[in-house]
């Protein structure tokens, strides 16, 4: 596939890096120079410097040639824009990307109208809100995506060494949690992704990925001894995008969060936005601010500000001076064992988030969903439209010849979740959760989206 990148900072480059992996043509256009030459050096792909919203600038890109087009600058308009111009330049069928982080822009009467040329547009600030919310209320759960359209939840809980599911080998859980309705997907065991099998015993310091139905999943995180609590005291290092969502949704839970920004015009912005919140301009990485406003009171301090460094270090002084929970946000592969030797409960990356919203744009065959699993991305949980000519339909999963390292997960079927058996068999049009390392992706798609009629 020729796939277009307007936009070579963070999300771009890794977009680019994770496509190139992928064997796709990829070209890039960036107005920095410097950006672009980093990314041209690193990378196997063509630069073009200029702007991506311009007429010119794309038909230089050849966009006459392009499949895909992925306008992830830091400026929506210029995104969308890219998205408009390459929809009326482009060859009929492009798919048009657009990386659109200001909710305005969302609004249903334009996201919803056909005439708007996006294909998808991400906000993965907002989606990153949404899992920071769900995690706070469950201390050992640190990671939660969601699947069949919201029927289904994949969600990672660390193992400490406390937990009564330490020591138990995954043939005993059916025995032991009767009644429960879940499936142990994968395991993050360092740096490794483990697609488990029965003998396979839960040790401490894993982090195990649980796929249960979104319905039952309160029920059965308290099943497995993972306690829900009641969150009041939240501090928020960064008065950004994603700080302004957190505070917001805090605030309409009820609570009164904290929001601590250097910048004196962040920070006065934010605090006429949201009167509820207590808005502090100052240092996060301050000693005598963090114990001056009762940061050892602190259920969850959260550091989600645009400096990567600061966010480990203000972390790193919360955990030092009594905050009960960490939640960082890094879009560094190279911080992220950082951040976890730090002993951050949870390390969220938004850029993450923005690259698998797209994967699914990018498989081959009727991919709806794709979210990276594991600190190095060595796994991916990937949601399937089973066909009616794939050779998985019709047959029982236990007589499946699956490939080594992928695991069937779930399935939905006419809005109803089905957490699978061995006798359970995949019918025409389900929609269907694997689970997989990445050399065995490439198998599954065969047999579930190509088909055995199809040479």
């Amino acid at each position: 596939m020729r796939i277009l990148i307007v936009g070579a900072g963070q999300v771009g480059y890794n977009i680019a890096a994770r496509l190139v992996e992928e064997n796709h043509d990829v070209i890039m256009i960036e107005r920095d120079e410097e950006v672009l030459k980093k990314a041209t050096d690193n990378l196997d792909i063509k630069g073009i410097r200029g702007h991506g919203a311009r007429p010119k600038v794309l038909d230089q890109a050849g966009i006459g040639d392009v499949d895909m087009l992925l306008a992830v600058t830091n400026s929506d308009e210029v995104n969308m824009v890219a998205c408009i111009n390459a929809s009326i330049l482009g060859k009929p069928g492009i798919i048009k990307v657009a990386r659109v982080r200001d909710e305005s822009y969302l609004d249903p009467r334009l996201s919803q109208d056909k005439r708007l040329p996006i294909d998808l547009a991400i906000n993965p600030e907002r989606v990153t809100a949404d899992k920071i919310l769900y995690l706070l209320r469950f201390p050992s759960v640190n990671d939660v995506s969601d699947f069949a359209q919201g029927k289904a939840k994949l969600i990672g809980i660390q193992i400490e060494a406390t937990s009564h599911l330490a020591g138990l080998r995954f043939m005993e859980f059916g025995r032991r949690f009767l009644g429960l309705s879940f499936l142990v997907g994968a395991i993050q065991r360092g740096k490794d992704v483990i697609i488990p099998r029965g003998s396979d015993v839960v040790l401490p310091g894993d982090e195990i990925f649980v796929v249960v139905k979104s319905e039952d999943a309160d029920l059965v995180l308290t099943g497995l001894g993972i306690p829900a609590i009641t969150v009041s005291r939240v501090m928020i290092s960064g008065a950004t995008r994603l700080g302004r969502y957190l505070a917001e949704d805090l605030i309409e839970t009820g609570m009164h969060p904290k929001v601590i920004d250097p910048d004196a015009q962040h920070a006065r912005f934010l605090a006429n936005a949201l009167p509820e919140a207590t808005v502090l301009c100052g240092e996060p990485t301050d000693a005598s601010l963090l114990e001056q406003e009762n940061i050892s009171e602190m259920q969850a301090f959260i550091a989600c500000s645009s400096n990567e460094e600061t966010n480990v270090m203000s972390a790193l002084l919360a955990q030092r001076l009594g905050a009960e929970r960490l939640i960082v946000t890094t879009n560094r592969p190279d911080y992220q064992p950082l951040v976890r030797s730090i002993g951050a409960d949870v390390s969220l990356s938004p850029q993450q988030v923005a690259i698998s919203s797209i994967l699914h744009f990018i498989r081959h065959g009727h991919v709806i969903a794709a979210q990276a699993l594991g600190h190095d991305s060595t796994a991916e949980a990937i949601e399937f439209e089973a066909q009616l000519s794939s050779e998985a339909v019709g047959v029982p999963l236990r007589n499946l010849r699956l490939p080594q390292g992928c695991l069937i997960a779930c399935i939905e079927r006419e809005g109803q979740v089905i957490v699978p058996r061995g006798d359970s068999v995949i019918q025409d049009r389900d929609h269907v959760l694997v689970i997989a390392q990445h050399h065995s992706i490439p198998a599954i798609e065969k047999m579930l989206a190509r088909g055995k009629d199809v040479r």
